[in-house]
């Protein structure tokens, strides 16, 4: 398995902790590099829950104009903000997610949505604050990438994929900003490197990769979407506040 796909294997494995837990104070950074809108979370609280019964809220929700706005949650409560929610206009469908898995108060996934479904993300996949991977979903699956793989703040390296195999590698290998390497597979499997010798831009020189040096195939790369149910319905509690406070922000 390639280093990216063990990063966003390992991001997706820590995505999957069960436990939900939001202290008022303590928020998340957004990592540098991100396209994301630069929303704050912030609002009337219309509904809050301590969910261990330590006193603290774990689980709070926020509105304004009269709709869930936002929701913030303390995984593994320590008292700073590990997930937060955006919702559309509507109220009910997630527009945005930001998540900190090494719960140092710092965001190092951003997840977009549209009409409820994940469109795409942003891997901060070695938790130094940079954004280092873009990945664009389409059915559940990844359909194309880009990395920063020298953390250099530009990319250099473009994917394509299908089915969530990757089927073509662009690189920039000396970071001049043009293709100079390009990688072929098949079945997820590499089977053709091209390289540009004299910076034209375009392959002179190629390489077959004899089928017996192949290793196996990546495993397919799932967009995975969180499960969204519990935090993103607007329950009664909710509601109700919500039509109290009217258009207060």
């Amino acid at each position: 398995m390639s280093n990216f796909a063990h990063a966003v294997v390992g991001l997706a494995a820590l995505a999957s902790l069960p436990s939900l837990a939001c202290s008022k104070g303590s928020s998340s950074t957004t990592p540098q590099g991100s396209k994301a809108e630069a929303l704050q979370c912030k609002g009337n609280q219309i509904a809050a829950t301590d969910v261990n019964g330590d006193g603290r809220v774990d689980i709070e929700h926020i509105g304004r104009n009269g709709r869930l706005f936002c929701t913030r949650a303390d995984m593994n409560f320590d008292g700073k903000v590990d997930v937060e929610r955006f919702y559309d206009a509507d109220g009910v469908h997630v527009a945005q997610e930001r998540q900190d898995f090494d719960f140092d108060g710092r965001f190092d996934q951003l997840s977009f949505y549209e009409s409820g479904q994940l469109v795409r993300k942003e891997l901060d996949t070695n938790f130094d604050n940079t954004i280092d991977t873009w990945l664009w979903c389409g059915n559940g699956w990844v359909i194309r990438a880009e990395r920063d793989r020298e953390r250099k703040g530009q990319v250099d390296v473009w994917e394509t994929y299908e089915q969530g195999l990757i089927t073509e590698a662009k690189y920039d290998e000396d970071h001049d900003g043009r293709i100079d390497k390009w990688d072929s597979f098949r079945g997820g499997k590499l089977v053709l490197t091209q390289y540009d010798d004299n910076g034209d831009g375009e392959p002179d020189r190629s390489r077959d990769m004899p089928r017996q040096s192949v290793g196996p195939a990546d495993d397919p790369l799932r967009c995975e979407s969180a499960d969204l149910a519990e935090v993103a319905s607007v329950p009664v509690e909710v509601a109700e506040p919500m039509q109290a406070q009217g258009g207060q922000r």
